[in-house]
């Protein structure tokens, strides 16, 4: 399937709408938001995508939700945030997400996308994952970036093609796989890590998904920390991306 680009204009009536979704829109600047968005994100359907949050995760929880919409002209920054009041992670709805230019490139950062324990495995985060999609290849963006921790993150952002910018937190999970899984098992992930860091002594882009294939390594991957990336440019990152999407 062929996710194509369309165009789009933000106008002052989206501001509209989204303040009454309950947004505060905050800036430090004197740029409207009108004129911020189609400047910095052209083609950004912000308000399709916040309707998309609003429509999937507020019937998942009865506590107050706050939401902000933060934006710096100068630094060219768009920050989502999206949260209820809660007591621990179960219980926690959280979507986080930073969108911003870096060397004329527009990069998104997905800080937090968390949904409380009774509605996970149900598919509530897939239509707001598919809105996502759509708007980057919308606004043309180049890479998202990940910091899998919470929950199941540290699996499922491997298994759906983020790759490890960072050989010590890899190093980690490798140290932790070596007293969970047995030594034929270890030998397979080992002869992974050891091919790719010959390759690439610096290497930034580690396959997860490699380790993740094996299905032992569910439970050492499942809650394990690290930072990670998926090249929307690539066409094998974002083949991979989107077979979650819309599978």
């Amino acid at each position: 399937m062929k996710i194509a680009a369309t165009n789009y204009k933000f106008t002052k009536g989206d501001a509209n709408d989204i303040k009454a979704f309950g947004y505060d829109i905050k800036t430090n600047g004197k740029t409207a938001i009108e004129k911020f968005m189609p400047s910095k994100f052209p083609n950004f359907n912000l308000l399709s995508l916040l309707r998309s949050v609003e429509t999937s995760f507020s019937q998942t929880t009865t506590n107050k939700i706050h939401r902000i919409l933060e934006f710096d002209d100068a630094a060219s920054v768009l920050r989502i945030q999206y949260y209820n009041e809660h007591r621990d992670e179960e219980d926690a709805l959280v979507f986080v997400r930073k969108f911003s230019v870096v060397n004329k490139s527009i990069q998104v950062k997905h800080d937090y996308c968390i949904i409380p324990k009774p509605y996970r495995g149900q598919g509530l985060i897939k239509p707001v994952f598919k809105e996502s999609l759509q708007q980057y290849v919308n606004m043309n963006a180049k890479k998202i970036a990940v910091h899998a921790g919470l929950s199941s993150g540290g699996y499922a952002w491997a298994k759906h093609g983020f790759v490890a910018v960072n050989k010590q937190e890899v190093d980690q999970i490798l140290k932790l796989a070596k007293t969970k899984i047995d030594k034929t098992e270890f030998a397979a992930i080992k002869k992974i890590y050891d091919i790719y860091y010959a390759k690439n002594p610096g290497g930034k882009a580690f396959p997860m998904d490699l380790w993740a294939a094996f299905s032992f390594m569910k439970k050492v991957l499942m809650g394990s920390d690290w930072h990670g990336e998926l090249d929307l440019k690539s066409q094998d990152q974002f083949r991979n991306f989107k077979e979650y999407v819309y599978g």
